[in-house]
């Protein structure tokens, strides 16, 4: 019988089995004389599922380390990242002492922040922080306000370490992330082919993501904040030329877009980004509930082959119309009658679903192509040459005044 030193339960010690690999908390597979140790004295109590030592009575058992070992563990120095015992100092600058050697936390050290806080622990921000951060050692987390993050929550972009396990950085509403994992975040921007900013938005509060002016990353931001502002006001363009401000979604005071327009415009109108002039140009429209979905799905898809109607100078049909130039200029896919979104090998235009099937599609002869059912059964509603080579649609904006109809390009 063994008794629990928390809840002082008492119940018949199992001894578990050694088996052949047993991980520690590093992830290195523990010596035989660690895994004998943990199958024999580490215990789980059934009454209150405290983890614990039935030897020294540590909490939680300690992983890796027999009872002597873990003592000797505890009284030494330890990285900061990592937890690992420091038995030689690595580096001069004082913020640093607690940096064990690994390459890994050398990478953090390089990013870490050298001053020293008031409470005479090091600051846990970054170098570049013109402001340091709140204290996140244990001892001084009790200062913090209520539901203040604290060192020992995950960081909420990796979920993978706690925020004491690297260097941080606090964020204009207020949160505080891995200062590489918001790095690489913004770097790595949309993962579709259509446009998306979620990843500048606070992974907690969904507020646009602010930073101070010396950080590295705040020119990049400010790039994708120009990007964003001019996809906005092309979107709420395309919303009046589209003739869509009176959209039921937009005037039912039930719908989540009700008094919306600018998100609306944005959720519906799929805009992708030029390869060739670095401009957003206009790849239809969507559901919203398709644009959701959109944005979470992760694609695989080549830069070079999203090239605008400004940039794809090819095949019949008008190219720059006189009065608006470029803009709302489209293409036709040269397979069926759709609005192209891709334009691939400098020479073809695809649609979303024949850029799906493009090692099908362009093999086949036109004869097999879908044929147009004409101007009046058209998707496109307008009249083209039979699907099987590049057609420009002309200027959508032009159409739509000359005659009336609502295009869809």
């Amino acid at each position: 019988m063994t008794k629990c030193i928390a809840c002082h339960e008492t119940f018949v010690l199992e001894p578990g089995k050694v088996t052949e690999i047993m991980k520690d908390n590093q992830g290195n597979n523990m010596q035989p004389i660690h895994r004998r140790h943990y199958a024999e004295n580490r215990i789980k109590c059934p009454a209150c599922q405290v983890e614990q030592c039935r030897t020294c009575h540590s909490r939680p058992y300690h992983i890796g380390f027999t009872c002597q070992k873990y003592a000797e563990f505890i009284k030494s120095r330890h990285c900061r990242y990592c937890n690992a015992a420091i038995t030689e100092v690595i580096y001069d600058e004082p913020a640093l002492r607690d940096v064990c050697k690994s390459g890994e936390c050398a990478e953090k050290a390089a990013l870490a922040c050298r001053k020293i806080l008031k409470c005479g622990h090091p600051c846990p921000g970054h170098q570049k922080e013109a402001e340091c951060i709140a204290c996140l050692d244990p001892e001084c987390e009790k200062d913090l306000p209520e539901g203040a993050q604290k060192g020992d929550d995950y960081c909420n972009i990796c979920f993978v370490e706690d925020l004491r396990s690297a260097p941080c950085v606090k964020i204009g509403c207020g949160h505080i992330f891995h200062y590489h994992c918001l790095k690489t975040r913004i770097e790595m921007k949309w993962h579709t082919p259509r446009i998306f900013f979620t990843f500048c938005e606070c992974p907690l509060c969904k507020k646009w993501i602010k930073l101070e002016e010396d950080s590295p990353i705040a020119e990049l931001l400010k790039q994708l904040t120009a990007l964003y502002e001019d996809v906005r006001g092309r979107s709420v363009q395309r919303l009046k030329y589209e003739g869509m401000e009176k959209d039921p979604k937009l005037v039912d005071p039930n719908s989540v877009w009700h008094g919306r327009p600018e998100e609306y415009a944005m959720a519906v109108f799929s805009y992708y980004l030029c390869f060739k002039c670095k401009k957003p140009y206009f790849g239809g429209k969507k559901n919203c509930e398709d644009a959701a979905a959109d944005q979470n799905r992760r694609r695989e898809f080549k830069e070079s082959e999203l090239v605008c109607p400004g940039c794809s100078d090819v095949g019949e049909g008008q190219k720059k119309c006189a009065q608006h130039g470029v803009e709302y200029i489209s293409y036709k896919c040269r397979f069926c009658c759709s609005l192209a979104l891709w334009f691939c090998f400098g020479t073809t235009h695809f649609c979303e679903p024949c850029h799906r099937r493009a090692g099908e599609v362009d093999r086949l002869p036109k004869n097999r192509l879908p044929k147009c059912p004409g101007r009046e059964g058209c998707p496109l509603a307008v009249d083209h040459p039979a699907n099987g080579v590049e057609y420009s649609l002309g200027c959508g904006l032009c159409k739509e005044r000359r005659d009336g109809a609502k295009a869809d390009f």
